[in-house]
């Protein structure tokens, strides 16, 4: 039979296949790799990256040493991915299915919130292997359990911790065993303060990966200030003593009861407030004119070299951010585009030259150049070059150029010079005499410029501690800058012969400085909800702090190596086990286990499964493996055998085996907004029955003869659409989808052929006041079956898109012909034809739990929507209102333990025909999860 003779109920093991498959997106698994074998790890790299594995083996056992002085050391060794696949720096780490870490080594040289880095392969490997120290710890009821059944998903308590607390403490160590991090860093001081001098600060329950802004940055900023200040205030050993407390509590979602039997006489909410409130600042801004206002990510103003116009990042979190080029005298839009990530730009003549993301492969993000021209049209430079931050002068274009674990400036021959540099910017002045730039070496910024015509005549103009960032030249040849030495970035005007004069006194301090033809000046700087574009003149003048001084850095002592090929066994066995159990009645009551496993690059994924019965002595199994050694294709297996009771009479039972082999070759092409796939597949599907006592099954149940199918199947899909931090609804786009299936009954001549295909389209509308857009969303769907073979199309039920799972798998019922306020199956048929429309109205963004529990509310929005379907046999006339119906979901966007996003469709749907079964027509309630479409 079809799908329910599955063990794909096992909806726990598609979860964790969904886990283990979904940490390596970013990670190509089909290029050759290498490893490194140290004390504590086993590094993973291409050959073209093993200086940077050399050097990042130091920092590894530099952190674990660190680390492991204040906090349990995690069990076995640990996995360290390094990544050149992503042009940004980041990380992230899992204890499940053993401890794993990945790291993309492009440094963040440009980059506000990270910037504060003394070495960022340290800082971001004691941020990453702080969290498998943290996740890894499980003490009694959890420690016992995971002595049992292994590393099981939902066996780690510290993963039950809200995300203020796992990202704080990550970002508190890095901060505490390097000379950078973000603690010291001025971007969270200034989002803190912003938001508390707005009434906007966040509490312990709301701190969290919620939508509205900040978003992300929430609980890194909020959690590490927090911990920071229980070490101050209580000593060092509070926070280990709490990691101890928390990996042992019964009832893991708990946070202010740990903390409470550590400190008595600090309540949580207390010392919260206390801990990140930065000293209270005035709001005012001085002779400021706001010019754009509540923007999700900093604008960073960009003016022509004519200063008639000016180029900033708009973002309003409702939809894809935009290039918008506005007149600088009235600040009047002339145009606009979409743009991607990682994005910025500057003026060559009267062309912006914009670099930002793309994907250039199915696993590589890089940064390419693009032309946005005065008559609007947009085109693309470069392909894969790997190229940010464009800023130009005097007619000359500099730009940065990405190498694994670094980057160069593209102005200056750097080969075999300042090989242990990194760039921020590079900008030629506008006469095009001299070149201003900042530069990272031995633990530290500095502000350097030279002759555009002598690179060696390079000299230090600033070297601080400090983040030193943001050079921009006025059109009379000053040089401007942004420092944070106080504790927040200004702007200031270096001098040759005196220290450097600030150009603005913001509370919150000013970013990306640009300079106007008449010597004011725009920058950017947050409030309580958002980033602010204001403009100003610029300041009196008052003489800066004195930088400080850089520390000494000392890069991380060598440690021995052993180096092999990649060494992925360790990391591809089985974890863990999960007793199973499946009731098939009288056919039998079947007991097993179920495992999965991946390694550490992602080129082998599996998910397996087995029971057995008795007497008579039956098994159930299925094996689910993925494979990306091709890179594109990747390939897919499942094998099943299941048993069902197919029929029973007096004392016979009629049982049925199915056995099911699909073999797939999936082919990606991916784009930021659009991605496209072509799945082919061979597909086996083998019927048996079997009677105890032993009789002819067909003597019981007439169609209970043997059968096997043998056939193959394509399948299209493509989609591009945007979808914005605050969107309640995919928007500007459409999604496609087809398929068709041949089977074969093999020892008679019936076949039959399958075609099915989906559409849908989202059109924005206006946001008229709210968080996000309105989305009018229509959907249609067709069937169509041939051939002597029985079949048939099911028509009715609720529309949902299930759960997500692995290897394209879902959790949860999808039906491709939904009409809601029907039964599931209301109509069957050889022909089947649906179409709903849909208008998606946001009603209030929340970003709250539910009192103290580990449940929230991110979003609520209305969908209102009418379905009308049919399903009919050939040779029948269609009737596409045969069932119909209207109806309304509430949907809300929901968190469980306390950051996993879940979606709920609370909804009601009137059939406006009568049901097909004759019974009366009625309003149907119902629970949906996922969206509709």
């Amino acid at each position: 039979m079809l799908a329910c003779a599955t063990v794909r109920v096992y909806a726990a093991m598609l979860a964790m296949l969904a886990l283990i498959t979904s940490a390596h997106a970013q990670v190509d698994p089909s290029a050759g790799w290498r490893t490194l074998h140290t004390a504590h790890f086993r590094i993973h790299f291409r050959p073209g990256m093993r200086a940077v594995a050399v050097r990042e083996a130091g920092e590894a056992e530099r952190a674990y040493a660190l680390l492991a002085s204040e906090l349990h050391p995690p069990r076995g060794v640990v996995d360290i991915t390094l990544s050149d696949d992503v042009d940004a720096a980041n990380g992230f780490a899992t204890p499940f299915p053993s401890n794993r870490i990945t790291l993309y080594v492009p440094p963040p040289a440009s980059s506000a919130q990270l910037q504060g880095y003394d070495s960022w392969l340290r800082v971001g490997t004691v941020h990453e292997l702080s969290h498998i120290f943290h996740l890894d710890r499980a003490r009694r009821f959890w420690g016992a359990l995971q002595g049992v059944f292994g590393r099981v998903p939902g066996l780690f308590p510290n993963e039950y911790q809200p995300s203020w607390v796992v990202e704080g403490l990550a970002t508190y160590y890095e901060s505490k065993f390097s000379n950078g991090g973000r603690v010291r860093g001025s971007y969270h001081t200034q989002v803190l303060a912003a938001q508390a001098a707005a009434g906007a600060e966040r509490s312990p329950w709301n701190a969290l990966f919620f939508s509205r802004w900040p978003g992300g940055v929430t609980p890194y900023a909020y959690g590490s200030r927090f911990f920071h200040y229980l070490a101050d205030t209580l000593g060092d050993s509070v926070v280990p003593r709490f990691e101890e407390a928390t990996a042992g509590q019964l009832i893991p979602f708990r946070v202010g009861r740990p903390l409470q039997r550590l400190t008595p006489s600090v309540a949580l909410e207390d010392a919260w407030f206390r801990g990140t409130r930065p000293v209270p600042r005035s709001a005012d801004s001085s002779g400021a004119t706001v010019l754009d206002r509540e923007l999700f990510q900093g604008p960073v103003p960009r003016v022509s070299a004519d200063g008639r116009l000016a180029a900033y990042v708009w973002d309003d979190g409702k939809g894809a951010p935009r290039i918008r080029v506005v007149t600088t005298a009235d600040w009047r839009p002339v145009r606009s585009h979409r743009v991607t990530a990682e994005v910025s730009y500057d003026w060559l003549g009267d062309t912006l030259i914009v670099s930002q993301f793309d994907f250039t492969s199915r696993w590589r993000l890089r940064s390419d150049l693009y032309h946005f021209l005065p008559d609007g049209q947009w085109k693309r430079a470069t392909h894969g070059a790997r190229l940010q931050q464009p800023r130009a002068g005097g007619g000359r274009l500099s730009t940065i150029g990405l190498v694994p674990g670094g980057n160069r400036a593209m102005l200056l021959d750097t080969t075999g010079v300042d090989s242990g540099a990194t760039w921020g910017a590079v900008v030629p002045s506008p006469d095009g005499i001299w070149v201003a730039a900042t530069r990272h070496a031995e633990g530290h910024w500095t502000l350097v410029r030279w002759p555009l015509s002598a690179p060696a005549q390079r000299e230090v103009l600033v070297a601080s501690r400090s983040v030193v960032s943001d050079p921009v030249w006025t059109p009379g040849g000053e040089l401007l800058f942004v420092s944070d030495a106080t504790g927040y970035p200004q702007v200031y005007q270096w001098t040759a012969l005196a220290a450097p004069v600030a150009r603005t006194a913001e509370p919150f301090g000013a970013r990306a400085p640009a300079v106007l033809s008449d010597g004011t000046l725009l920058y950017a700087t947050p409030t309580g909800s958002g980033w602010d574009l204001r403009h100003a003149p610029p300041d009196s003048g008052r003489a800066s702090a004195p930088e400080p001084a850089p520390v000494p850095f000392d890069s991380a002592p060598a440690v021995a190596v052993r180096e092999t090929g990649y060494a992925l066994g360790a990391s591809l066995r089985p974890h863990f086990w999960i007793p199973v159990s499946l009731d098939r009645g009288l056919t039998g009551s079947f007991l097993g286990a179920a495992t999965a496993g991946t390694d550490v690059v992602g080129r082998y994924s599996y998910a397996a499964a087995a029971l057995v019965a008795g007497p008579p002595t039956r098994a159930v199994a299925e094996f689910d493996g993925l494979s990306h050694l091709f890179g594109n294709p990747s390939i897919d297996v499942s094998l099943v055998s299941d048993w069902l009771l197919a029929a029973q009479a007096a004392d016979v039972v009629v049982s049925e085996r199915d056995r099911t082999a699909p073999l797939g070759a999936a082919f990606v092409m991916q784009r930021w907004f659009t991605v496209a796939s072509v799945r082919v597949a061979a597909e086996y599907e083998g019927t048996r029955f079997v009677a105890i006592p032993e009789v002819p099954p067909t003597t019981i149940c007439g169609g209970c003869e043997a059968s096997d199918l043998v056939g193959g199947s394509i399948t299209l899909g493509i989609g591009s659409f945007a979808y914005g931090a605050l969107a309640v609804s995919p928007q500007d786009g459409y999604r496609w989808s087809a398929t068709y299936r041949r089977r074969e009954e093999q020892g008679t001549a019936r076949w039959s052929n399958e075609l099915r295909s989906q559409v849908a389209v989202y059109l924005r509308g206006p946001a008229m006041g709210g968080f996000a857009h309105q989305v009018l969303a229509l959907r249609v769907g067709a069937g169509m079956l041939t051939g002597p073979l029985p079949a048939a199309f099911a028509v009715g039920g609720e529309s949902t898109s299930g759960l997500a799972g692995g290897i394209g798998q879902s959790l949860g019922p999808t039906w491709n012909f939904p009409v809601r306020g029907y039964p599931i199956r209301a109509l069957r048929g050889r022909r089947a034809l649906t179409a709903s429309v849909e208008y998606r109205v946001p009603l209030r963004l929340i970003g709250e739990l539910f009192g103290h529990l580990p449940f929230g509310a991110d979003k609520l929005s209305l969908t209102l929507f009418s379905d009308v379907g049919d399903a009919w046999d050939s040779g029948s006339a269609p009737q596409l209102a045969r069932l119909r119906a209207i109806g309304a979901e509430l949907v809300g966007d929901l968190t469980a333990s306390y950051d996993a996003p879940l979606r709920v469709r609370l909804g009601v749907a009137g059939p406006l025909g009568p049901l097909p079964s004759g019974l009366p027509r009625e309003a149907r309630v119902y629970l949906a999860f996922s969206s509709s479409f």
